[in-house]
């Protein structure tokens, strides 16, 4: 039994190199031969390394900006727009985009530490997948050609550590380390993620959510004390003018909500108490019994990241690889549900799918009705969910943690 583990480890270990080697080569050859302006052109571009992803260049830059004991932010007062596009994360994240500062930024016409990050998102989208539940080997090409995971891909964004973590924390969710850490380091590095700790106090864990909430202020405190916590005292006026430049352009439920025509004001209260009523009922689900301990744990998890994203005042395409945890969750196997988030890509021939929607209702329109779906669909009772139940690795009964 032991050796057949092994062999199953080493052959992950050589199937991912290959896949190292292999992915960036092909798609740099298909890049060299497709010009278009589009998420499959983009996303093949940054893999390929002929491209330099914009997010990771940010993130890059602000991981050169602490090696060298300078502060990674930009002034609230200097920052005027998109062209600039500030570091506007704790220092966690630049700190660790210092191992990728030390990879020769430039080989034969490939931007090397773009091709590593690219490769990084989508092992971390498989591992994601992996822990939380899917063995449909089908289910995962269909999830690497989501437009918003291409996207993440195009941009070097984190969309997919998120993920990693969110499913890191649904497999050990009854270890209390392990679970506390990986929601903890999620919070850090996307606000939006606060009600993760919420879902952990509803399904009575509520010594990790406790925990999670300390180890996320643990992580921005240290990090911010190591640059001298230069940047802290103007990062929430930064986070503010950033908000105020961005929120009605983006895909947020606050952009919808601007869209349709009303104040900023109402449509602020709006958003929050939609994020409000979802966290509700995460927490009514989280209790509910006539469900099993399985469907309960995973339609609360679903509602709290849906919650995360409806109250974001900034939302990008993105994002949207979250949807991929109740998707996941909901659907181990391929089904229709599967095929929802595709529908990005016949919205982008419409030219509905963009990185600015700028309050366009087509756009903004048909990205609220996607997301509606994959949640409602989520939230069905699974038969086929309902047989990976022991997706929890502890043996014993959760307890109030």
């Amino acid at each position: 039994m032991k050796g057949a583990s092994r062999r199953r480890i080493g052959l992950v270990v050589l199937g991912a190199a290959v896949a190292a080697i292999v992915l960036p080569i092909g798609a740099r050859v298909i890049a060299t031969h497709y010009h278009g302006d589009t998420l499959w052109g983009n996303a093949l571009r940054s893999l390929g390394g002929t491209a330099r992803p914009f997010d990771f260049e940010i993130f890059l830059t602000a991981g050169e900006d602490v090696l060298a004991g300078r502060s990674p932010y930009l002034e609230p007062e200097d920052f005027e727009g998109q062209a600039q596009s500030p570091y506007a994360y704790p220092p966690v994240l630049a700190f660790a985009s210092v191992p990728l500062t030390a990879l020769p930024e430039e080989r034969f016409d490939t931007f090397v530490p773009g091709v590593v990050f690219t490769l990084l998102l989508i092992a971390a989208t498989v591992g994601a997948l992996f822990l939380l539940g899917v063995r449909d080997w089908r289910c995962y090409p269909v999830a690497l050609l989501y437009p918003p995971t291409l996207e993440t891909f195009e941009y070097g964004a984190i969309g997919p550590l998120l993920l990693l973590l969110v499913a890191v924390a649904w497999r050990w969710r009854d270890r209390l380390g392990v679970a506390a850490g990986a929601t903890g380091l999620a919070v850090v590095l996307k606000l939006f993620l606060w009600p993760l700790p919420v879902w952990l106090a509803a399904t009575r864990r509520l010594r990790t959510a406790v925990l999670c909430i300390v180890t996320a202020e643990a992580l921005a405190l240290l990090s911010w004390a190591a640059i001298g916590f230069s940047g802290l005292v103007d990062y929430p006026r930064l986070l503010r003018k950033l908000e105020q430049l961005e929120a009605e352009q983006s895909y947020s439920a606050f952009a919808v909500l601007r869209a349709v025509g009303l104040s900023d004001a109402v449509a602020e209260i709006l958003a929050l108490g939609g994020g409000i009523a979802l966290l509700v009922a995460a927490w009514r689900a989280a209790r509910a019994e006539d469900r099993t301990t399985y469907e309960r744990d995973r339609r609360s998890l679903s509602l709290a990241v849906a919650a995360g994203l409806v109250v974001t005042p900034i939302l990008w395409l993105h994002y949207l690889v979250l949807l991929l945890v109740p998707i996941a969750l909901a659907r181990p196997r391929l089904s229709l549900l599967w095929f929802a988030p595709l529908a990005f890509t016949v919205f982008e021939l419409l030219d509905w799918y963009r990185g600015w929607p700028r309050g366009d209702a087509e756009a903004l329109g048909s990205v609220t009705v996607v997301v509606a779906v994959v949640l409602v669909g989520s939230l069905r009772r699974s038969v086929a969910a309902a047989r990976v139940q022991p997706a929890a690795p502890a043996a014993r009964a959760p307890s109030v943690r």
